[in-house]
């Protein structure tokens, strides 16, 4: 069984800021949700840890790891997107919707195509 966790919350995730890979931390009560999740994990058996290697991916798969000692892989396979010049900006400063849309295929001046993204993430 594969079990898939998204990282707890970010300062930024409250201000309503698109991230990529930006480095934010969990702030409070990102750890908070990070122990809630490893709470509810604490009677599944885990034989690894595959992690993103961005700090708050970092930090909540060290929270759910407390006490496990389950290896972790950090891979940057399944790092966020890349949201270059939008990085940082609220989803109202920009299409957002046409950002996320496959079939538009937007180029941007910096940040990551979606169809690349999705080539490069789809691992065979």
């Amino acid at each position: 069984m594969i079990y898939i966790t998204r990282h707890g919350q970010t300062d930024w995730n409250v201000q309503k800021k698109v991230m990529g890979r930006c480095d934010e931390p969990l702030n409070q009560n990102g750890f908070k949700q990070a122990e809630e999740t490893r709470k509810k994990l604490i009677d599944i058996d885990i034989d690894l840890i595959i992690c993103s290697p961005l700090m708050r991916a970092k930090q909540t798969a060290e929270v759910i790891n407390t006490n496990r000692n389950i290896p972790i892989i950090y891979d940057d396979r399944i790092i966020e997107r890349d949201f270059g010049e939008f990085e940082g900006m609220e989803t109202k400063d920009f299409d957002f919707q046409g950002y996320w849309n496959y079939y538009e295929n937007m180029q941007f001046q910096s940040a990551e195509n979606i169809q690349v993204f999705f080539k490069e993430f789809i691992i065979f």
